[in-house]
């Protein structure tokens, strides 16, 4: 394509890069140029933090659009790092001031902070009045004045006699009138004179590009005044660039709208296993270490569970539902089903450290769905109708908030939330559905469901529309105890709905000690493997708490979960005399006192040599010591430039902190280990806080960053799993690499066990999962070695299935003749994938035959997915193997398989093998009934056709229709006799 004309935009210089572009940064030029060819002036490129969005940029600009440009970033730092890129497109030749960082000098490219151009003014009288006006309105409607005039004195006094206060709050008006205005599309209007000035100047020097980066930012007050300023500046093209898309929770939805209108969709977003593939970011492994609750925290989240426990029980008291599994409600209809008793599943034990708290049995499972009994202090107050009847009631008459409706799939569209917590909440009872009610279709059993996702829609629905609406006074004080017991486990219900709140219990697992103790476990392991080399950095959400949450205070002091108390934890340690710890914050220098003569030494030498004047100053705590410094130069900025230069050197190994100060801006190379103690899940926040580890470090080509997450449980209770939930929710949009060499996005890339809906595995094995981490740490050549660096790549995922236990138990040969390796779950698998691909084909469902790879994983988990398949064909594919190996879903056809159980006489035992097996003895029998997936279920053709293929690879066999007759009959004893597949069935994307 050719480059925008010169003639329209007065001569520009012939600048190229003098160097070459990654194979990532190329594709985004193509689509640049394809672009620019039809008009449009908009690309919006996400590319990871290293992947070289500032060359790519300035390549647009210099090759591409060739235009004058103005490039702004969110800090100086970021602003001269872009200046100094410049300098590879040989604009020595252009001479002049070609690029410049000052914005009363634009130059060809200018690169400026977006504070420059969006600063706001400091008040007018107009702006004060208006912000006054709106004051007064806000204690009139508080009732703290019944007038203007009475508000008006009301503020007269506050200003004389608190100032301060009254400054800061004038100030937090003005803000709002700002923003309305410039939500209004008045935002230049609210700029001060300095950022007007420079836009002035901007436009004289005839900008035609903007280049946004980090433009995540932009959902605020930057985003609504470069939005007006579009026009201001004659429509130049914008470029915007980001490591991660912008977080959208609790924006405005005119700011959310107005940034998609500016950039667009999301042009390009280059993979990070792409960058880490073509070996420009370093390779990393996401590893996983989980701990208890302490004994007194383990306490009180036990008794916040038996207290919901308790109340459940109330609702559920004198339930006729409960005392006739529902067949008394459902009058006998013909069809109802009555539950299918299930044995009784043994006490559960958790497993942990040994130094952690002791395991606690039996608790919070509350299979009966609540039905235990409640301690004699607890008065009882009979609901008009008990919680299962009117759940019962409601699903019978299909009755939704605003009246009934005609059929089930319109209430499973109306309410979907409500209609399978519903069921569950039923069958976890062992009360039969009504007739037209169909069992809910999910992989897991009604109780394995995490009981806070079945109760949390049930009790919402309860309360609000039986509860409240009751003539009854002691219901109506039941519906109010109901709410406040849900916001103590984190959720609160409003007139219309439920939503998350701040929870007590959920405090108390995120900030748990158990997670502070694991850190110098961690780094001990670290320093093992690394020795002198390890660079650690532990990063929480804050230094200390500036509020600790009423009714845990008792739990959590000031310092927990916080930067100061993993910090201590790492002092109170041998380690920590290896390590040398720095505690680095926006307000705070704290460093082990056995360093500090060192660090003097050290660091008096770094502020003279960047010519800074500051006088340290070292104030003596137990076991550390407070840094300060005297002079106008001491502040953040100066102090984490000088720290971080030497933890680069090695004077310390492990920098803690907090995610303000060591996330976005911050740059370290050398850092090789992160441990995360932060709650924060947003991607953006998440992807830039794992960019910290993961820069190339030229003195380490071998560099294997290892990133951990710190997990607390106790998957016993209701609210165990909080923070469980909120790794996985770090993890939603993250890749990382697995032992069988896949990159894979998601939590499963830490584990095969770790998946969305609970912790498989966990519940037996948390030891044995935690010592599997902490070996995995030490396997650094070899977890680098898995990324295959520098080889071919697809940088598309693959979809594919991963599940566990497919063989049904040991033994059982394929029903062959011949055959004489038996069954495991890879073979399996192997086998019912290549009935699905030849059924297709014969269907012509796929239009080549790729070969099906299979992979084995930790745990005996197995990955089953088609190679160099199209997006069609592998959705295809997977869906069929989705419902060929997952639980029986009231599938339409089933499909018996069978296995020979080999017997060998005793003779054979003393025979060579070969001739030992004519002394064996082969019985047929039933191992599993299997569902005919829905692609081949449809009519009886088809299923003849996947029937035929079923007998050649997997065994013989007819398929039966199974919603009536004998079918029926076969599949529900077959569920009963568990003979059928019952583990979950988890569908990933991965990169190869």
């Amino acid at each position: 394509m050719e480059s925008v004309s010169a003639e329209s935009v007065g001569v520009f210089p012939s600048l190229r890069f003098q160097g070459e572009l990654r194979p990532s940064q190329r594709e985004v030029v193509e689509i640049a140029r394809r672009k620019l060819a039809t008009g449009q002036e908009r690309l919006h490129i996400v590319a990871p933090p290293g992947s070289g969005k500032t060359v790519l940029g300035l390549y647009l600009w210099a090759e591409c659009i060739r235009r004058p440009a103005l490039v702004l970033s969110p800090n100086s730092a970021i602003q001269a790092q872009w200046a100094a890129r410049a300098e590879l497109f040989g604009l020595e030749a252009v001479g002049g001031e070609a690029v410049s960082t000052d914005p009363e000098q634009p130059g060809l490219l200018t690169s400026l902070t977006y504070q420059s151009v969006t600063l706001p003014s400091r008040g007018s009288a107009e702006l004060d009045q208006v912000a006054l006006e709106v004051w007064q309105e806000r204690l009139i409607a508080k009732g703290q004045a019944e007038s203007p005039e009475e508000a008006e004195v009301w503020l007269a006094d506050l200003r004389r006699h608190n100032s301060a206060y009254y400054e800061s709050r004038l100030s937090a008006y003005r803000k709002q009138v700002r923003d309305q205005r410039a939500i209004g599309g008045e935002a230049l209007a609210t700029l001060h004179a300095s950022a007007l000035d420079t836009l002035g100047r901007l436009k004289q020097r005839g900008v035609g590009l903007i280049i946004l980066d980090e433009c995540h930012h932009l959902l605020g007050h930057w985003g609504r005044v470069l939005a007006d300023a579009q026009q201001f500046l004659d429509h130049p093209m914008v470029v915007g660039l980001t490591a991660t898309p912008p977080d959208r929770d609790g924006k405005p939805l005119e700011d959310v709208e107005r940034y998609d209108a500016y950039f667009g969709e999301v042009d390009f977003e280059v993979p990070l296993p792409a960058v880490v593939k073509d070996g420009f970011l370093a390779p990393y492994q996401d590893l996983a270490y989980f701990v208890r609750p302490t004994g007194d925290e383990l306490s009180f989240v036990a008794n916040a569970d038996d207290e919901l426990h308790q109340l459940v029980a109330e609702l559920c008291e004198n339930s006729e539902a409960d005392r006739t599994g529902g067949l008394a409600n459902n009058a006998g209809a013909a069809g109802s089903r009555p539950m299918v008793s299930e044995p009784d599943e043994p006490e559960t034990t958790i497993l942990i450290d040994d130094s952690q708290s002791p395991p606690v049995r039996g608790r919070g499972k509350a299979k009966d769905g609540g039905k235990g009994k409640r301690s004699r202090g607890d008065r009882t107050v009979a609901s008009t109708e008990p919680m299962p009847d009117w759940t019962l009631r409601v699903l019978g008459e299909l009755l939704l908030p605003t009246g009934p409706v005609e059929d089930w799939k319109k209430f499973e569209r109306r309410d979907p939330q409500f209609s399978m917590a519903s069921r569950l909440f039923l069958l976890r009872r062992r009360i039969a559905l009504p007739e037209q009610v169909p069992e809910p279709a999910i992989d897991l059993a009604p109780e394995e469901v995490p009981e806070m996702e079945v109760l949390v829609p049930v009790l919402d629905r309860y309360v609000r529309h039986h509860l409240r609406r009751s003539a009854r006074a002691e219901d109506r004080q039941l519906a109010e105890r109901v709410v406040a017991r849900l916001r103590m486990l984190g959720v609160q219900i409003t007139e219309t709905g439920c939503q998350a709140c701040a929870s007590p219990v959920g405090r108390v697992m995120a900030y748990s000690r158990g997670k502070t103790a694991a850190v110098p476990r961690i780094l001990q392991v670290e320093y093992e493997s690394r020795g002198d080399a390890l660079r650690a950095i532990v990063v929480a959400d804050y230094e200390k708490s500036s509020a600790v949450t009423a009714g845990v205070d008792h739990l959590l002091d000031e310092e927990a979960g916080g930067a100061v108390a993993a910090f201590k934890a790492l002092l109170n340690d041998p380690l920590g005399n290896r390590l040398d710890p720095i505690l680095i914050t926006g307000s705070s220098v704290l460093i082990d006192d056995d360093m500090a003569p060192r660090f003097e030494q050290a660091a008096t030498a770094w502020l003279r040599e960047n010519g800074y004047e500051v006088e340290l100053t070292f104030g003596v705590e137990s076991g550390f010591h407070v840094i300060n410094g005297r002079g106008a130069d001491w502040c953040p900025r100066v102090y984490v430039e000088m720290i971080t230069e030497l933890f680069q050197r090695g004077l310390t190994r492990c920098l803690v902190g907090t995610r303000g100060l060591l996330g976005e801006g911050w740059d370290a190379n050398k850092v090789n280990v992160l441990v995360d103690l932060t709650t924060v899940t947003t991607s953006m926040t998440v992807n830039q806080l794992r960019g910290r580890s993961i820069r190339l470090d030229p003195a380490e080509p071998e560099k294997l960053a290892n990133n951990w997450d710190v997990v607390c449980i106790a998957p016993e209770f209701s609210k165990g799993l909080d923070d469980y939930r909120r790794f996985i929710a770090k993890h939603q949009t993250i890749y990382g690499v697995t032992e069988d060499g896949a990159i894979e996005k998601g939590v499963g890339h830490v584990h095969a066990a770790f998946t969305e809906l609970r912790p498989e595995l966990l519940e037996s094995s948390v030891q044995a999962l935690n010592d599997e981490m902490l070996a995995r740490a030490r396997q650094r050549e070899v977890m680098r070695g898995l990324w295959r660096i520098g080889q071919p790549y697809r940088n598309q995922p693959i979809r594919a299935i991963e599940t566990r236990s497919l063989a049904g138990g040991s033994g059982g040969f394929p029903p062959f003749s011949g055959s004489s390796e038996p069954w495991n779950a890879r073979s399996l698998a192997l086998a019912i994938g290549q009935a699905i691909l030849m059924a297709c084909a014969d269907l012509k469902l796929v239009r080549e035959l790729p070969p099906i790879q299979t992979g084995e994983r930790a745990g005996g988990y197995v990955r089953v997915f088609l190679d160099t398949a199209d997006d069609e064909a592998s959705q295809v594919f997977t869906e069929a193997l989705h419902d060929a190996l997952g639980p029986l879903h009231r599938p339409r056809y089933v499909i018996p398989r069978y296995v020979d159980r080999v017997t060998a006489a005793r003779l054979a035992r003393w025979l060579p093998k070969f001739i030992g097996r004519w002394f064996e003895r082969r019985d047929r029998e039933t191992a599993m009934l299997h569902a005919v997936p829905r692609l081949f279920a449809k009519n009886a053709e088809t299923v003849a056709v996947y029937q035929r293929r079923w007998n050649e690879f997997v065994s013989p066999g007819e398929a039966i229709y199974a919603l009536r007759g004998a079918g029926e009959t076969l599949a529900r004893d077959a569920v009963r006799n568990r003979r059928t597949p019952s583990s979950e069935i988890h569908e990933k994307e991965v990169f190869l």
